[in-house]
């Protein structure tokens, strides 16, 4: 009797765990089942409805903007509307253009830069700097007589590098083209004073070139400041010159001073004057990242929310399963 009983209360456990079995195998399947579509929702269908939702965003923010012009120029053809909008406008930027042309720093920079091809750029840019040095200073003691008369370092004086500044790298052609221009610019100046007669040049001081705002930033100024001897009367002749030029200079500031009042021979006056040029930035110069972002983009951004702004993910920021779901989806679902 007793293990008649037995047998049967081992059968109904017995049951009762494959009933068990069951009903977990079933348990699991299903959240296999609903694991799987949450992931296909999560890796792939989310990102399509976020899509939808930004462009369907974009569509309302063009359609208002449409209907706001038709409503703004209702009853205007196009075609006469531009051409006279055109007829005003023109005008004006013919106008900027042609004043353009006054300001430019003419030939001051301007340097031909044609190195040997079986030479080194670095021995090659120590050649010519050392040439045109030598030239100016060559041209300073023909009319000054004496080099004691000039700034002895014009290299330090415009922050020109030397052959030895360049002793342990490489250097590029617009490193070169760049230094080659500052040197060419301190001759221009020098050729500029040696014409007006300057008896004696004591300091130069090249100041950095700067976009004022004053001027929309379309221009950029260059300063320079030069403490010199000359004669009353070729001092006059080169601020006539200068206010007569056919391209922008600006004298900023100018003291004069003349302590040989006793001397019987003609005034030789001590000048301090500050020589300022200019040169046109067209607005196609600034760069991209200046320019203000167009209202109508602000605003879409501001309706469609964070999803219009939203940045394209890089490989790097990929997680581990979003990797094997994009491998799992092209490989065995072929969904591309």
């Amino acid at each position: 009797v007793f293990a008649g009983e037995a047998q049967s209360s081992a059968a109904g456990r017995g049951g009762r765990l494959v009933k068990y079995k069951e009903q977990i195998i079933g348990v699991v399947i299903l959240c296999a089942v609903f694991g799987g579509m949450f992931a296909v929702w999560q890796f792939h269908f989310k990102d399509i409805f976020e899509g939808y939702r930004t462009d369907e965003a974009l569509r309302e923010s063009l359609e208002r903007t449409y209907q706001d012009l038709a409503d703004t120029f209702q009853g205007y053809n196009p075609e006469v509307l531009i051409e006279a909008w055109q007829a005003q406008v023109q005008p004006w930027g013919n106008a900027r253009e042609e004043r353009a042309s006054f300001f430019t720093f003419g030939d001051w920079y301007d340097v031909e830069v044609t190195p040997e091809e079986s030479r080194m750029l670095k021995f090659w840019y120590a050649e010519e700097s050392n040439r045109m040095v030598t030239e100016l200073y060559t041209r300073v003691y023909e009319r000054m007589g004496g080099y004691d008369r000039f700034p002895q370092d014009i290299r330090g004086v415009f922050n020109i590098q030397r052959e030895d500044d360049w002793a342990d790298g490489d250097i590029t052609i617009e490193q070169v083209r760049m230094n080659l221009g500052y040197l060419n610019f301190a001759d221009s100046l020098t050729e500029f004073l040696l014409a007006a007669n300057v008896t004696s040049v004591e300091t130069i001081v090249n100041w950095p070139r700067r976009i004022p705002n004053a001027f929309s930033e379309l221009l950029v100024l260059q300063t320079v400041g030069v403490r010199f001897t000359i004669s009353a009367r070729d001092l006059t002749r080169m601020l006539d010159e200068l206010r007569q030029e056919r391209r922008y200079f600006s004298v900023e500031a100018i003291r004069v001073s003349y302590p040989y009042i006793a001397y019987n021979v003609e005034p030789q006056l001590n000048v301090s004057l500050l020589l300022t040029q200019a040169n046109y930035r067209p607005p196609a110069d600034i760069e991209p990242t200046e320019a203000p972002a167009p209202e109508t983009t602000r605003r879409v951004e501001r309706e469609a929310g964070p999803a219009a702004r939203r940045r394209p993910v890089s490989a790097d920021e990929v997680g581990p399963i979003r990797r094997f779901w994009i491998w799992f989806r092209r490989n065995v679902l072929y969904i591309n």
